[in-house]
């Protein structure tokens, strides 16, 4: 699939198929390119596979990306799944990867769609078999109807934390303890939240639903957690801790960790756009107009790659980029874009009424970055916590400069797992915000690709030449 678009999207979950649905009701010309093998994202995964028991048992939330995916697929729009998006460039044209194939098309405009990632968060022991993301395993469950085995311990902060600690007991999974690092008594900072997220009760009353029904479980779950760690040869076989001043040990089969979700920004950085911090969630997000523009004028922002706020605020924010680009294009008058958008906005502002609540209730502290230093840090080099802090010693405060030095971030990943804990490290070392510490540059192409498959890469006659892997990008 070559050649030139109206519109490409990057990235299947809701705010990808969203815009992608509105611009081919449009009667434009899109393209909709997708890591995974089926639409729904990460959110609604398998969403149209999905028993009647699994949707039962996820809730309405994961049951509204049926009629989102069904919208997708009957709007037309142009869609190729298992295609590695590996280069963005700000003139509208992209690289990606497909059956071993590379490909070069042009778009008029991108509307960037990639979602967001659990938050990388080292600690001793995350690198055993048997340490996983709850968020994989939750994906593990939508996909395959898979199921841990064994004694599981969930630690961690967040919402989903607390999600997939109920998934599994309602599932008869043996959980032997929940060790949040969330404080007992929320902060101070949050109050002012409260009277906005009393607009939706039904978003608290299903928090309350979910503590209550792990305290009837009587599984032991403890809060103010600190000093988390894995242990084991092999494999891993327990799990320690301490919570008010006493110690915690619980065997373990399964530790799956979770501490919140951050936007996934590779290919915004590789891109060249703007970036800007969220000094509360301690993570960076491209920096947009009210549509999702960047500071690039053909590429857009949309969903939680944006900024966190759920998969119903991505669908919303999915079509506001679709409208204005749609404006862009000629499609739609300026009026009738706004006369658009207008109920969307009314929804996203509904929707979004317990956000800063939520937000600051789990906001992550620097104190749970004070891990030991032979800690791994960059799993892919194989990096500790201490090595970082000895160059740090001698006087680097940098992320870039860090990489140099350590190779922490010259993995396949390109620092996904260990830039952010690698900002973390060095704030706790220096007493100065991670935002100080920079971010780590990220060139193409984003996904390992082989070389021979890019000199073998037939250009488009109105792309913007030979894909440069070797070029320095901007921050």
């Amino acid at each position: 699939m070559s050649g030139s678009y109206d519109a490409a999207i990057i990235g299947a979950g809701p705010a990808g198929m969203a815009a992608a649905s509105s611009l081919a009701e449009l009667g434009l010309k899109v393209i909709l390119l997708d890591e995974q093998f089926r639409p729904g994202g990460q959110i609604y995964r398998n969403i149209e596979s999905a028993s009647p028991e699994s949707i039962a048992l996820l809730g309405a939330e994961y049951d509204r990306g049926g009629t989102v995916a069904e919208r997708f697929r009957t709007s037309g729009a142009g869609y190729l799944a298992g295609a590695s998006v590996w280069q963005v460039s700000a003139d509208g044209s992209l690289c990606y990867s497909h059956h071993d194939r590379s490909t070069q098309i042009h778009a008029a405009y991108i509307i960037v769609a990639t979602g967001a990632m659990e938050r990388p968060r080292p600690l001793p022991g995350w690198e055993l078999p048997g340490v996983m993301g709850a968020g994989a395993a939750n994906n593990l469950a939508k996909e395959a109807g898979l199921q841990p085995i064994g004694q599981v311990v969930l630690a961690g902060s967040g919402p989903l934390l607390l999600l997939e600690s109920t998934l599994l007991l309602k599932k008869g999974v043996q959980v032997a303890a929940i060790l949040e690092t969330t404080a007992k008594i929320p902060s101070p900072l949050a109050l002012p939240h409260l009277p906005a997220a009393m607009r939706r009760t039904d978003f608290l009353l299903k928090g309350l639903a979910m503590v209550q029904e792990i305290r009837r479980s009587g599984v032991p779950h403890h809060k103010g957690v600190v000093d988390i760690r894995c242990h084991g040869t092999e494999k891993v076989e327990a799990v320690s801790a301490r919570a008010g001043g006493n110690q915690l040990n619980y065997p373990a089969d399964i530790v799956l960790l979770h501490f919140g979700v951050i936007p996934s920004t590779h290919i915004f950085r590789q891109a060249g756009c703007h970036m800007l911090y969220n000094r509360e969630q301690r993570y960076w997000y491209p920096e947009t107009d009210k549509w999702g523009r960047t500071n690039h004028e053909r590429i857009f922002a949309a969903g939680d790659g944006a900024s966190v706020t759920g998969a119903l605020a991505a669908e919303y924010r999915g079509e506001l980029a679709a409208l204005e680009v749609a404006r862009c294009l000629g499609i739609l008058p300026a009026y009738e874009r706004d006369a658009k958008a207008l109920p969307l906005r009314a929804a996203l502002r509904h929707d979004g009424h317990p956000r800063p609540l939520v937000d600051a209730v789990f906001a992550p502290g620097p104190a749970t970055w004070r891990v030991p230093d032979d800690t791994v840090l960059c799993r892919c080099e194989m990096v500790t916590v201490g090595q970082v802090r000895k160059v740090i010693g001698e006087g680097v405060t940098e992320v870039n400069e860090m990489k140099i030095l350590t190779r922490c971030g010259m993995g396949p990943c390109q620092g996904r797992m260990c830039g952010p804990g690698t900002a973390e490290v060095i704030a706790e070392a220096t007493g100065l915000s991670p935002e100080r510490a920079g971010l780590l540059s990220i060139r193409p192409p984003l996904k390992p690709v082989p070389l021979g498959e890019i000199a073998a890469m037939e250009l488009a006659e109105s792309g913007s030449g030979p894909a440069n892997i070797f070029k320095n990008q901007s921050k």
